[in-house]
């Protein structure tokens, strides 16, 4: 009995390390397979992840592209709770906010003022510009700054809850730091001609802004926009001169803005000699008819213009020194205009008495 005794546990003692063996084989086995079910399931987690990313952030562009851009930072937000470090969704944000500053306005029921409307879109605005200027470098620095310069005016301007040089601080700092920033130079040059500023100096920040080629629709609506119906001497000048460069350079300008440039500009109905001389002698004669007549293209029936173009003319005429030519031009109006009184017809007649008297 012990000899058997004995050979059992010699065997059992054999077969222990195999035993154990295939233990840890399974243990080892079944945390494979766990690790494996882990990592599939954290793949499936992660693609899932990044497809509802590339979801909106299309959705974020897709709303951007159409103009709808607070809907289109919200979308941005969206990513960044997911990813507060997603520097893509970052930097795509503040472009948009930028755009969004660059064509902000608040559309409320006739009779409403805006500024209750405008408020709370201008401090989602300023967070994301505050945030993007922070992390900015080289000459984005400036164009951030220069936004945060018109979000400030914007709030002082339409949501009325601001009072200072906040503006104008950011838009010469962002000059400071680049001097030929397109959207430094442009903002503080419409800033002026609004706030009564320097015009020449006002005018020179334009045409540096021009002069980039950079955001060119937008620096010529600053430009147009800044001197339209604006009283000052040399405003009829410098607009005829950038419609001018427009019309040459084939740049596109609303037929809302050609209206009211010509009225402003060349109707003789309310522009007088003076006026209308400002505006004929600030480019070369030919470029300067070429543009009355870019301007005036489609704005009314031919035979109503006619005779609105040949006293235009006739002034274009005088402007050159060719008076006789200039003499004729207006007596033959007044023979077509004398059983038409009123204005064009008085003006006609002092045009007359005007180089007559010579």
């Amino acid at each position: 009995m012990d000899e058997q005794a004995k050979k059992l546990e010699l065997d059992a003692k054999a077969a222990w390390p195999r035993v154990m063996g295939w233990v840890g084989g399974a243990t080892a086995l079944i945390g494979f397979f766990a690790s494996v079910g882990g990592g599939v399931t954290w793949f499936v987690t992660h693609h899932r992840q990044q497809a509802e990313r590339q979801a909106k952030f299309a959705l974020a562009q897709a709303q951007a592209k159409q103009g709808e851009y607070q809907a289109s930072v919200q979308s941005y937000e969206e990513i960044l709770k997911a990813d507060p470090l997603d520097r893509s969704a970052m930097d795509q944000e503040l472009n948009t906010t930028m755009l969004w500053v660059e064509d902000f306005h608040a559309l409320v029921p006739e009779g409403q003022s805006a500024a209750s409307e405008a408020g709370p879109a201008l401090d989602e605005i300023m967070s994301v510009l505050d945030a993007g200027f922070a992390r900015s470098k080289g000459t984005q620095t400036a164009d951030v700054q220069a936004h945060i310069g018109w979000a400030h005016w914007l709030n002082q301007h339409i949501a009325e809850r601001e009072f200072g040089a906040a503006a104008e601080q950011n838009f010469r700092a962002a000059l400071a730091a680049d001097p030929f920033n397109v959207y430094a130079n442009s903002m503080l040059g419409n800033w002026m001609l609004q706030n009564h500023g320097d015009f020449g100096e006002a005018v020179h920040h334009l045409d540096v802004a021009v002069s980039t080629g950079r955001a060119r629709p937008f620096v010529r609506r600053l430009q147009i926009g800044g001197l339209i119906y604006l009283e000052r001497r040399g405003s009829r000048a410098a607009q005829v001169k950038a419609a001018n460069d427009m019309r040459k350079s084939g740049e596109p300008l609303d037929e809302g803005y050609k209206k009211r440039i010509l009225s402003f500009c060349f109707d003789p109905l309310v522009t007088d000699h003076g006026k209308l001389a400002e505006s004929l002698s600030a480019v070369p004669a030919d470029e300067a008819w070429e543009t009355y007549l870019w301007l005036d293209m489609g704005q009314g029936e031919a035979e109503d213009h006619r005779i609105v173009h040949e006293f235009v003319n006739a002034n274009l005429l005088e402007i050159l020194g060719k008076r006789q030519e200039s003499l004729e031009k207006y007596r033959l109006l007044k023979q077509e205009l004398k059983d038409q009184p009123g204005t064009m017809q008085i003006a006609v007649e002092q045009a007359i008495a005007r180089i007559s008297h010579s």
